[in-house]
């Protein structure tokens, strides 16, 4: 499994195909920017899931019970449907959404604080994570 994090329109998407050399015929592309994160069903060996932060913000909304743990398990299964093939993988795509900023009302801070619980616990997991800014990545982990 893999995550990778940076600024908002920092060149994720584009770095993450370039890098895993992803192309339509072999990766399943999962935008979560408007939904959580739900069953994957592919035949494809690749599944990117982009927008996690907004996932995460939409679990909030539907004030869902245990985000996090929600999260841990779904994260886990997919780890678990990664190793039972070992020409898998799964990239997690998650927008750094605080850099330290606490913000003035209730419900953003919980987005924020449950964001960077839900990407420590995916950094964690994951065998390898980036940062990425401005198309250029560093290895955080592996």
């Amino acid at each position: 499994m893999y995550f990778i994090t940076g600024g908002a329109f920092n060149g994720k998407a584009r770095w993450v195909r370039n890098h895993f050399r992803l192309q339509n015929s072999d990766t399943e592309w999962v935008p979560l920017f408007n939904e959580g994160v739900e069953e994957i069903h592919t035949s494809l060996p690749n599944v990117v899931l982009e927008g996690l932060e907004y996932a995460i913000r939409a679990a909030l909304l539907h004030r869902d019970a245990d985000v996090r743990s929600a999260f841990k398990r779904r994260m886990q299964s997919l780890k678990e449907w990664e190793e039972e093939n070992p020409e898998r993988k799964v990239i997690w795509i998650g927008s750094e959404i605080g850099k330290g900023i606490v913000p003035v009302d209730q419900a953003s801070r919980e987005w924020r604080d449950m964001t960077g619980w839900v990407y420590q616990d995916l950094a964690e997991i994951s065998q390898r994570v980036w940062l990425v800014w401005y198309g250029l990545a560093t290895s955080l982990k592996g």
